[in-house]
């Protein structure tokens, strides 16, 4: 069995990313759903954790462009203070593709591990160092990131006197990989598939 290198797996996981975000709302919905029970079937436990972190988020979403957007008033007595239907179903799109995300996230973090999730970062993020960005800062960033969401949830008085207090140095440890041309054609078919969904759109 072929194991791809982690920065392929990285571009293939981001290519389905934005492949769902492209969908129409009612593929949206339905990878949406499909998503988060395949989530739920890896690790239930770190799915329920993140997407009990964004509950607010999606509720706040849905209400806003219930309220924001125009259309057929959900109420017609209180038309002036009620949210539309097609400003509820706009928001429950954008909510579906928020939970899509977090899915995807969901079954990353459990298929990867960190080091190798952190690796592959590291690899992508040095086709942008003639940009001025740094790998080894981007990696070192992820890696705390990613010790935040599997962590316990802090309060932000806790979370700012952890990042305030000073620390010993910590070192980085990555282990390198070869890219071998499968994983260079994995790569490369993931961004012309992308090109042509983007040329195919316009």
């Amino acid at each position: 069995m072929m194991v791809l290198h982690p920065a392929a797996m990285l571009t293939l996981w981001a290519g389905v990313a934005v492949f769902v975000q492209a969908l129409p709302p009612v593929g949206v919905w339905v990878a949406a759903l499909g998503l988060v029970a395949l989530a739920a079937a890896i690790d239930a436990t770190r799915t329920a954790k993140l997407v009990r972190r964004i509950r607010v988020l999606l509720v706040v979403i849905v209400l806003m462009f219930g309220f924001a957007t125009p259309g057929t008033a959900m109420l017609p007595v209180w038309t002036a203070a009620s949210p539309t239907w097609d400003g509820l179903a706009l928001g429950a799109t954008h909510a579906a593709r928020l939970l899509a995300m977090v899915s995807l996230v969901s079954i990353l973090l459990a298929r990867m591990p960190v080091a190798r999730l952190v690796l592959a970062l590291h690899v992508l993020a040095a086709a942008l160092r003639p940009l001025g960005v740094s790998p080894d800062r981007v990696a070192v960033r992820l890696s705390l990131v990613l010790a935040e969401l599997d962590g316990p949830k802090l309060q932000w008085r806790s979370w700012l006197e952890t990042v305030e207090a000073p620390g010993g140095a910590r070192a980085l440890t990555l282990d390198v990989m070869p890219m071998r041309w499968q994983d260079r054609s994995a790569m490369a078919a993931v961004i012309l598939a992308g090109v042509g969904v983007f040329w195919w759109r316009m």
